[in-house]
């Protein structure tokens, strides 16, 4: 049975949040009416009319996501990463047990004990989740656009504060750097659940740690749609449910159930997101597109196997997929109407992320082999307070590019 995707989040750890647009994908039609109502929620939230509990964050680009506080089950104050919650979860209470977690990877190694070494100073309540963004060794001095600035760059996207601002003095000082967003409640590491809010200006003052939050401040008047920008983007919120109520129920099962065909079109939908390439809502060309990329993706499996048998068998795979799309006429319209409601949600989406891009608290760079070019922040985080949820809102186009293009320090 499909869950609504108001509730997805809550019922796991914060590995990793779903786009908007894969709504529908993961969810069905309740998860494309959930996204729905959560952008119409958005687009009040930046016009200032606000009453229901979204809160827009800024999400940033740090490396490694860290887990810090103390465990409910035995009070150690102890620093993990997202394999806190493997079946067997790797939790350091001291710098031996970074090692023997972590030390495969020395750059991530020495994070770990940095943070274990003064993330207590910061007297956490609970376990909280963030973003580690630098140590000192990280940070540089470098003259952009022909002002000096210190800059970090925890993952692809440069960071940088001008020197004449305080907040520069504030980090040069710092021994590490950390954005969190996350807290988390429950009696063991096992039933731990998040919540998308923390409380930063309770953590205790410390130099050595500079420490921020996500909060995206002044969203009403500065992000603030104008009349014709708000007639636009709710009347592509009017199509997209149009797009939505043609959907027919028995294509619905069969695009995604959990089936090898749903698994398929998760593969095949970020396959055209990183190209960049639109869907077509023509049902034909919707469908024969979708039967050549699974053609395409199954033959280098065929090819491989070397006994006509295994060979057989994987075709039949092919087969089945394809027999079960071409049954029914209407399994092809509703591919069409989900692509173009794909479509449409992206579209939306990339409205609200380039307005929330007009308020930078700190401006965000991609370094290249010329220099420095301007970009946006890495997206946003809405979180809906009223069912605990939360969907990122990122130009997936813009950030798979940069992250291919990026010069990375690890590297």
């Amino acid at each position: 049975m499909m869950k609504r995707f108001a509730t997805y989040l809550t019922e796991v750890k914060l590995k990793h949040l779903e786009h908007l647009e894969d709504a529908l994908f993961n969810d069905g039609y309740a998860g494309g009416l959930e996204a729905l109502r959560m952008l119409e929620e958005i687009v009040e939230s930046l016009q200032g009319n606000a009453t229901k509990g979204i809160n827009i964050q800024s999400k940033v680009d740090g490396a490694p996501s860290i887990i810090a506080g103390t465990n409910p089950e035995n009070g150690k104050f102890f620093v993990a990463t997202k394999a806190l919650f493997n079946k067997t979860p790797k939790i350091n209470y001291t710098d031996a047990d970074v090692d023997a977690n972590h030390g495969h990877a020395a750059e991530l190694a020495k994070k770990m004990k940095l943070a274990l070494a003064h993330f207590p100073k910061l007297n956490i309540k609970g376990i909280w989740q963030g973003d580690f963004m630098f140590d000192s060794g990280d940070l540089m001095k470098a003259t952009i656009d022909g002002e000096k600035m210190v800059t970090f760059t925890p993952n692809t996207i440069t960071y940088a504060v001008p020197l004449n601002q305080p907040l520069a003095k504030t980090i040069l000082a710092a021994k590490v750097g950390v954005i969190w967003h996350t807290s988390y409640r429950g009696n063991t590491i096992a039933d731990l659940s998040a919540v998308f809010k923390v409380n930063v200006p309770s953590l205790t003052k410390n130099k050595d740690v500079w420490a921020g939050d996500t909060d995206f401040n002044d969203v009403s008047g500065t992000a603030t749609f104008t009349q014709a920008e708000h007639k636009a983007v709710m009347k592509r919120i009017v199509d997209a449910r149009s797009f939505l109520n043609r959907l027919d129920k028995k294509g619905m099962q069969v695009l995604f159930g959990d089936t090898v065909i749903a698994y398929n079109l998760k593969i095949y939908i970020n396959d055209l997101v990183s190209q960049g390439k639109k869907f077509s809502g023509n049902k034909q060309k919707a469908l024969a597109g979708y039967i050549d990329f699974v053609r395409g993706r199954y033959q280098p499996m065929i090819d491989k196997l070397k006994s006509a048998k295994g060979k057989a068998k994987k075709q039949a795979e092919i087969d089945a997929i394809i027999n079960t799309l071409n049954k029914d006429r209407k399994i092809g319209g509703t591919l069409a109407w989900a692509l173009e409601w794909h479509d449409t949600i992206s579209d939306i989406k990339l409205m609200l992320v380039k307005k929330m891009e007009q308020v930078n608290s700190i401006p965000a760079f991609m370094k290249t082999a010329t220099g420095y070019e301007v970009v946006g922040p890495e997206g946003f985080v809405a979180v809906d307070h009223m069912s605990n949820s939360a969907i990122k809102l990122v130009n997936r186009l813009e950030f798979s590019r940069n992250n291919f293009n990026a010069i990375k320090s690890w590297k």
